[in-house]
């Protein structure tokens, strides 16, 4: 009998070591932790460049303007919002201040997108309106919570926890 246990125990042991092994979640190792989440900023600009893949889509953005519209906060939450981490960011919201003429935004990969109410590719010429964080290294990167489409659809950008929340603007 001890032998018969002998393999069931080894076999116990290799399917534990297996699950604490086991690779995370692509979603866990694409956190806020590199974007300053206590400020959200505001841009609106035009697509120059898009990267569309996994694991983050890639676009990067002319600055056309960075004041908030009228109106700004009370606009309805993209599908798949958090209301409360949506809440947080549109209070926190500010005009973007920063030098930089082009700005880069990492976006979600295609398949978050898709689960989010984007069916396509962004393109080149599209004008978008952006409210995210910048890198805490580099203030030319900037990572959106949401973003909303020239005919207002609002796509969101959130999958896990902010680092630090949001601090409302002045």
């Amino acid at each position: 009998m001890m032998k018969s246990l002998k393999p069931r125990a080894l076999a116990a042991t290799v399917a534990v070591q297996s699950l604490v092994l086991a690779p995370m979640p692509a979603a866990a190792h694409h956190g806020w932790s590199s974007f300053e989440t206590t400020r959200a900023y505001y841009i609106q600009g035009t697509v120059t460049d898009v990267r569309w893949g996994n694991p983050h889509s890639e676009v990067t953005i002319t600055v056309d303007q960075t004041e908030l519209p009228d109106g700004f906060r009370e606009r309805p939450w993209p599908q798949g919002a958090n209301p409360s981490e949506g809440d947080a960011t549109m209070a926190s919201a500010r005009p973007y201040e920063g030098e930089h003429q082009e700005i880069h935004l990492t976006l979600a990969g295609p398949g978050w997108m898709s689960r989010w109410g984007l069916d396509r590719p962004l393109e080149t010429g599209e004008t978008l309106e952006v409210l995210g964080y910048l890198g805490a290294e580099d203030a030319y990167d900037l990572r959106p919570v949401m973003f909303w489409l020239e005919d207002g659809q609002g796509v969101w950008q959130q999958l896990t926890a902010f680092p630090s929340q949001p601090e409302p603007a002045n």
